[in-house]
């Protein structure tokens, strides 16, 4: 069985579209880090967002399989979907929403893991179309480190 330890996680996300502003969303928050053989662990955490027009929380599941070159990342919520991240590889699934699915479709330009027991980084790059049409040009950073060991920069 895996080890698991509390980990602090430090995310930024920015979308970019092409006829909208950049749209960042910054935020810290406490997960699960169960380290597997090798170079590969699994980071877990809660996100949540405010609708804007109605105030109303939601909050997701998220789940990331961290490899040296691959990252797979679940979310579970009221929008659901699974994002297989490989460097120069297209990935096809379906996005889940309370509207109905949406066929989808992300294209990794890069893809960095560095993985360690008391801290680590993820770094995405990637295009996300949506029903056969672009949507957006993403990136993520998130940092952890171990709950109570280093501060995250």
């Amino acid at each position: 069985m895996a080890k698991e330890k509390p980990v602090l996680i430090n995310l930024l996300a920015i979308a970019r579209y092409e006829h909208a502003p950049d749209y960042p969303i910054q935020f810290m928050t406490k997960g699960i880090l169960r380290m597997g053989n090798g170079d590969e662990a699994v980071l877990e955490y809660t996100e949540s967002s405010q609708d804007e027009e109605t105030g109303e929380i939601s909050t997701a599941q998220v789940s990331l399989s961290l490899e040296k070159d691959r990252v797979t990342m679940t979310r579970q919520g009221e929008c659901s979907n699974t994002m297989v991240f490989v460097p120069d590889h297209r990935f096809e699934g379906v996005y889940q929403t309370p509207f109905g699915s949406m066929d989808m479709a992300v294209y990794a330009r890069g893809v960095r893991c560095e993985i360690g027991e008391k801290k680590g980084s993820v770094h995405l790059k990637y295009q996300i179309n949506l029903q056969g049409a672009y949507a957006s040009t993403n990136e993520l950073h998130l940092e952890y480190t171990e709950n109570g060991s280093e501060s995250i920069q």
